[in-house]
Formats: structure tokens, sequence, C-alpha cells
């Protein structure tokens, strides 16, 4: 007949703090340092392992997906090709930030170049050469840029042959201010995401 009261335990066991008695050694708990593999390890599952659509490259990050990256809404980004394209072998598509770098770069850098021998259009050409097959938008700014330096370049030789009957001064002048003007401009724009066209251009690379 129960009494209610627990039994006594057994010889060698002792009743644990708060009630109840452990259980004897092996019942249920892992041994220490956890299970070992089952002899021969683990196999892979039947029909093995599928890699994620679109694939892995090597080291330098993931292959675009099909149809490339789009944007919000499904409408692929400024500069990445439609889908369906590919894009160029070997090159990764620029991000959005990074297409508003070189683009700002294209238009900031004949800044520079103006400074030697009036070489400004040699940075928009650099910008074009580097990262103008990775991004159609980088690419439409820096042929924006290196037609207006051209330009400017041939508009500041005919004013230089104007210096000699006096009217070449003003003309040198203003020809300055409106291309520093103009390449703030550009360059603001572009840092937006907008595209922007020179006006007074000669358009000779397309």
């Amino acid at each position: 007949m129960s009494t209610g009261e627990p039994a006594a335990p057994e010889p060698g066991q002792s009743t644990p703090t708060g009630g109840g008695y452990a259980p004897p050694p092996g019942a249920g708990y892992p041994p220490p340092g956890g299970y070992p593999p089952p002899e021969g390890g683990y196999g892979a599952p039947e029909g093995g392992y599928t890699a994620p659509q679109g694939g892995y490259t090597a080291q330098g990050g993931y292959t675009a997906p099909p149809g490339g990256f789009a944007a919000p809404g499904g409408q692929p980004y400024a500069g990445y090709p439609p889908p369906g394209q590919p894009y160029p072998s070997g090159q990764a598509p620029l991000t959005p930030a990074e297409e508003r770098t070189w683009a700002m770069a294209a238009h900031l850098s004949s800044v520079l170049g103006i400074w030697l021998a009036f070489l400004g259009a040699l940075g928009p050409l650099v910008v074009l050469l580097a990262q103008g097959q990775r991004s159609q938008y980088v690419r439409a700014q820096a042929v924006e840029a290196l037609n207006f330096n051209i330009s400017v370049l041939i508009y500041s030789i005919i004013a230089w042959i104007l210096v000699f009957v006096l009217i070449g001064f003003l003309m040198v002048a203003a020809l300055f201010v409106f291309w520093l003007l103009f390449t703030i401009i550009a360059t603001v724009k572009v840092s937006n995401g907008e595209p922007y066209r020179y006006p007074l251009t000669i358009r000779l690379v397309h």
C-alpha cells in the first residue's frame, strides 16, 4: 500500500536537489563529447546537391541572376543590360552608386585635364575606356563630357586666333566661365542619377 511518500533511494543513488532522483548512468543522455559519426561518415542526399539559380562564381561574389538585377517595380536599373542580354564577358555590372560615382568622375576629371595643356577631354576618355563597357549610363555621360571638352577646345582655338583683333580676349574669358559653369552643373546632375546633355556641343563621338 502507498503511503504518499517517495520511495527510499536504492543503494548507490543520491537524491538530487529539488526532488526526484537522477536516472542511472547512460539512460537518455549523450555521452561526453557527443555521439560519434556513423562508420563511413555522412553521405550526400540521393540525387546530390543542386547549385542555386545563376550559380556561384569564384571568390569575388555571385553571378548575376538570369535577366540581370531589376529595380523596384521590375524595371532594370539604368546602365544594366535588359533581360535576356548577358553582361560583358568577365566584367560585373556597376551598382547604381558606382554608376553615379564614375559619371561624376567623367565630368570632374576634365577640371584636372584643362590645366594640362588644355587636355580636358583626357579624363572623360579614360573613364569611357575603363568603365564604359560596364554601364550604359557611365558610357553616355563619359561620351557627353568628352564631346563637350572637344568642343570647348575647338572654340578655344578660335578664340585665341581672334585675340589678334582684341575680341578674342573677351571670348576666352567667357568661354572659361561657360565651361566651368556647365561642368559643375553636369556633376551635380549626375550625382543625383540624372542624365545630362551639354549645350553648344559638337557631338563627334557616339
